[in-house]
C-alpha cells in the first residue's frame, strides 16, 4: 500500500521565493507513483491560488481558529495526546508529513514522523538581527521550531553544506539527520510568449535584473548607490536596472532616493509580476544582480544559470561550491559591481565559458529523475 504523505504548505501568497520552493517540491513529488500526496495549506488565499493557477488539489487547515489554538495549548500541557493539527491529519489517514518550508506548526508534532525544511539561518547572525524582518518574535518562533525539528524530525533538508554544518553545530544535532538537497526554480518549467511588459522600453541586453521582495535585507540600496555615485560614467549611459517583487516596507524609501537623484529613467521598480513576465525579463536582460545580505544560494541565482545570464552575487554570502559560477561582488565597495560588469563585457570568451559552466551545473544538479528519487527515499 502507498504511503499517504501530507505536504505542509505554510507560506503566504506574497512570500515570493518560499512559494516558488514549495511549488517546485510538489511538482517533483507528483511525478512519483510510490506515494500518495495530500497537500495541506494554511492560508485560504494560497489554497485558492494553487487550485486556480497550478491545478494543485489541496486541503485548507485554518491554524488561526481559537478552538485550534486551545487544543494545541492543552496538548502542550500534556492534557491531550494529539494537537489539533495531528487530529486533522489522523482523520485524513496520513502516514508521514513533509514540511515544504519552515513552519512553527512542527512544535505541535509528537506523534508523526516528519521531514522538515530549513531555508536559511540568518536569524543566528547578530549583524542581521537588527533588520526589521528579524523581530524578536520571529527569531523566537524560528529558534523554537528549529530546535524541535532537531530533536524530533525524521530528516531535515537544507540547501548548502554550510547551512548543514551551521545547523548541526548550533542546534546540537547529528549530521546524519540532515540532507543537502537543492530544488530547481519552478519558473524554469514554464513557457512564455510575452513580447513586452508594462510599456517599458527595454533595450535588449542593456539592463540588470533584480527580482527580489522589497525587504531591507535584499539590499537594493547597494545597486542604487552604485548608479548614483557613477552616473556620469560613460559606461553606465546605456545600462539601467529593473527590480520586481512585493513591497515589504522598503519600496517607498527606495523610490524617494531614486527620485531625489533624478534616476527615474535608469531604475525601474515593478510590483510582483507574473512568471511569464519575469521570464521575458530574464530572456532580455544583460545579467542578474544579487547584493542581498541573506542567501547562500537562491532561486534567482539558479534562474540566472538556466537563462544563461551572468550573475553578479554578493561574495560574502554565497556558498563556496557556487562561487566558481558567478561574478563575485564586494558590497562594501560600490565600484565592485561596475568593475565586474565591465569584466563580463570585455572578456567575452571568459564570460561565455562561465555561462557554459553554470548551465552545465544546473542540468546536473536539477536532474528530475535523481531529485525525485532523493525525495521519495525520505519516506522509505
Amino acid at each position: 500500500m502507498k504511503k499517504n504523505v501530507a505536504l505542509i504548505v505554510d507560506v503566504k501568497l506574497d512570500s515570493g521565493g518560499a512559494l516558488g520552493m514549495v511549488i517546485s517540491k510538489i511538482n517533483l513529488l507528483k511525478k512519483s507513483k510510490d506515494i500518495k500526496l495530500n497537500v495541506i495549506t494554511t492560508y485560504k488565499s494560497l489554497s485558492d491560488y494553487l487550485h486556480k493557477k497550478y491545478k494543485i488539489d489541496n486541503t485548507f487547515f485554518d491554524k488561526s481558529y481559537i478552538s485550534v489554538r486551545f487544543v494545541n495549548y492543552l496538548n502542550k500541557l500534556g492534557l491531550l495526546k494529539y494537537s489539533s493539527f495531528e487530529n486533522f491529519l489522523i482523520k485524513r489517514k496520513v502516514d508521514e508529513v513533509f514540511f515544504l518550508s519552515p513552519s512553527y506548526l512542527n512544535i505541535y508534532f509528537n506523534n508523526f514522523n516528519y521531514v522538515y525544511t530549513v531555508f536559511d539561518l540568518s536569524h543566528l547572525e547578530k549583524k542581521l538581527q537588527s533588520l526589521p524582518e528579524h523581530d524578536i518574535h520571529t527569531i523566537y518562533l524560528r529558534n523554537k521550531s528549529y530546535l524541535h525539528a532537531a530533536k524530533s524530525a525524521k530528516k531535515i533538508i537544507v540547501g548548502t553544506l554550510e547551512n548543514k554544518k551551521k545547523f548541526c553545530n548550533y542546534y546540537d544535532v547529528s549530521k546524519n539527520k540532515l540532507d543537502v538537497i537543492k530544488f530547481p526554480p519552478n519558473l524554469c518549467t514554464i513557457k512564455s510568449n510575452i513580447s513586452n511588459i508594462n510599456n517599458i522600453d527595454i533595450k535588449k541586453n542593456f539592463f540588470l535584473l533584480y527580482p527580489a521582495q522589497y525587504w531591507k535585507h535584499k539590499n537594493h540600496k547597494y545597486i542604487i548607490d552604485t548608479f548614483i555615485k557613477y552616473k556620469k560614467e560613460k559606461f553606465l549611459k546605456d545600462l539601467f536596472l529593473i527590480c520586481s517583487g512585493h513591497d515589504k516596507g522598503e519600496l517607498d524609501k527606495l523610490k524617494k532616493i531614486v527620485k531625489k537623484n533624478k534616476l527615474e529613467n535608469k531604475i525601474k521598480f515593478l510590483n510582483y509580476i507574473s512568471d511569464e513576465e519575469l521570464i521575458y525579463l530574464y530572456k532580455n536582460c544583460f545579467g542578474l544582480v544579487f547584493p542581498s545580505y541573506i542567501g547562500s544560494h537562491s532561486f534567482p541565482l539558479y534562474e540566472g544559470f538556466y537563462f544563461n545570464k551572468p550573475v553578479f552575487y554578493n561574495s560574502s554570502i554565497i556558498s563556496e561550491e557556487l562561487k566558481k559560477f558567478v561574478y563575485l561582488i564586494d558590497i562594501k565597495k560600490k565600484k565592485s559591481l561596475l568593475e565586474k560588469i565591465k569584466v563580463a563585457i570585455k572578456y567575452k570568451e571568459k564570460n561565455k565559458h562561465l555561462l557554459k559552466k553554470s548551465k552545465k551545473f544546473y542540468k546536473k544538479e536539477f536532474n528530475e529523475i535523481n531529485l525525485s528519487k532523493k525525495l521519495i527515499n525520505l519516506f522509505k
